[in-house]
């Protein structure tokens, strides 16, 4: 499979000041991040809250410029665009939101959600968008009925359906999804998720999946990107890592996954508290938690790979 996108020393700072004449400071919200993800794969990103994951997204989706680095979409750089690839990039790139209760206009019908980014790139007329509107509501699972409902009229996982008809009605190339079924029963996840699995398989989408559940991360991925304070400090084939973690926050991450013999878990390893993100440790940003730390933690390093016949990468000195 080709490579879709490609995302290169990535950089996304926001300046702050302390105090009112103070120093200017900056929130290292993503920091020197590169991946890539192939045509029609399932790419995870997790992390806990904080750590970068939905700035990344907005950068792909261009809502951020980003401070330095590249991201490259199909082979063209989406930060130099001229007008007619910048409107096909924003065909071709989509995002399903978290919380399908504020992703929707509530003054709006069903039908009038789904309609506008058909609206805005297709030249279709009243009553051929109506029809793919219907379309496409019977492809994630909702009757044609829906369309002249409102939001209110729905619930969460139905309103998450409609977010997901409205993001692929343009037949996107890469589809976002930011942690599309965190504010839903476990029930209705379960359904979410295996609509967007037979939609990957009979559209051949391509998936940038945000979620701080490894469960799900773990049922939709096969590759992930582990992220700790706007670095990514493990990333390779999802099976591997899920048997091995190899990076002492992923250890965590995965310890903190209770089993059916073992409902608890202990975090005794790990020490201190999380660093800020405004300017943030020279070295490994982990280091102030990690019990095996040295004194290598405190400066940097980069990614690299457990060896030379494997995708699997890692940031940590303990590894080499």
């Amino acid at each position: 499979m080709s490579e879709l996108i490609e995302v290169k020393n990535l950089k996304k700072y926001f300046p702050v000041r302390k105090g009112l004449f103070g120093k200017k400071h900056f929130v290292h919200a993503v920091d020197d991040i590169t991946f890539s993800i192939k045509q029609g794969e399932c790419f995870g990103l997790v992390g806990e809250s904080g750590c970068g994951k939905s700035t990344l997204s907005r950068t792909i989706l261009r809502s951020y410029n980003p401070t330095e680095g590249t991201i490259t979409f199909s082979n063209k750089d989406l930060f130099s665009l001229n007008k007619q690839d910048e409107k096909q990039s924003r065909k071709d790139i989509q995002m399903v939101f978290q919380d399908p209760y504020w992703s929707v206009n509530p003054k709006m019908t069903i039908g009038s959600i789904i309609e506008e980014p058909i609206v805005t790139h297709l030249k279709l007329t009243k009553k051929e968008r109506e029809a793919e509107a219907k379309r496409l509501l019977h492809e994630v699972g909702l009757s044609p009925d829906f369309y002249s409902r409102y939001p209110h009229q729905l619930s969460g996982g139905q309103r998450q359906r409609v977010g997901i008809a409205r993001a692929i009605a343009l037949n996107p190339k890469l589809i976002i999804l930011d942690e599309p079924t965190s504010a839903l029963d476990m029930s209705v996840q379960a359904q979410i998720l295996n609509l967007l699995k037979d939609l990957q398989r009979s559209k051949g989408f391509t998936y940038l999946f945000i979620s701080h559940d490894l469960s799900v991360i773990k049922h939709m991925c096969s590759r992930l990107a582990v992220m700790y304070l706007g670095e990514i400090v493990e990333m390779g084939e999802a099976s591997k890592i899920f048997k091995k973690p190899e990076h002492p926050y992923t250890k965590l991450l995965f310890n903190s996954l209770p089993t059916l013999e073992q409902t608890d878990f202990t975090l005794s390893m790990f020490e201190g508290e999380m660093p800020k993100a405004i300017d943030p440790p020279k070295g490994c940003r982990f280091a102030s938690r990690c019990k095996y730390a040295v004194d290598a933690c405190s400066k940097k390093q980069e990614l690299f790979f457990i060896n030379e016949e494997s995708s699997h990468q890692v940031r940590c000195h303990l590894l080499k």
